[in-house]
């Protein structure tokens, strides 16, 4: 989810930002219901999957943003990390609660507005 919004925020905000997204326990596709949820928001869905938190490039990274705990205290730190922060966003169980995803999807979307400068209006 949190790719898919990055990457369409950063384009509004004229920003040419390689994203990597990735998990600690990944699911083995991307739910129906989290596509469901991005796509009412026009959110890109396609090319989206589940990728485990050991397979990114963290040498590349320059910005580091986790989402739970347990991936802030798994993801490597690097040298080349020039600035890494843990955003607090409630971890969900069922990912088939539309009404939980859509919190979630509007709690990162918020987070990454405030974090790009992005006006809410």
């Amino acid at each position: 989810m949190a790719k898919s919004i990055f990457t369409k925020l950063s384009r509004i905000a004229l920003l040419n930002i390689e994203v990597y997204s990735a998990g600690v326990q990944t699911e083995r596709e991307v739910p129906q219901a989290v596509l469901e949820v991005l796509s009412e928001k026009s959110y890109p869905t396609q090319d989206l999957e589940p990728i485990d938190c050991s397979l990114v490039p963290y040498e590349k990274i320059d910005i580091l943003i986790t989402l739970s705990s347990e991936a802030r205290d798994q993801c490597p730190y690097h040298i080349n990390h020039k600035r890494r922060e843990h955003w607090v966003l409630e971890e969900l169980k069922d990912l088939t609660n539309l009404r939980a995803l859509r919190d979630l999807r509007d709690s990162i979307e918020k987070s990454i507005k405030e974090f790009l400068k992005i006006s809410s209006a």
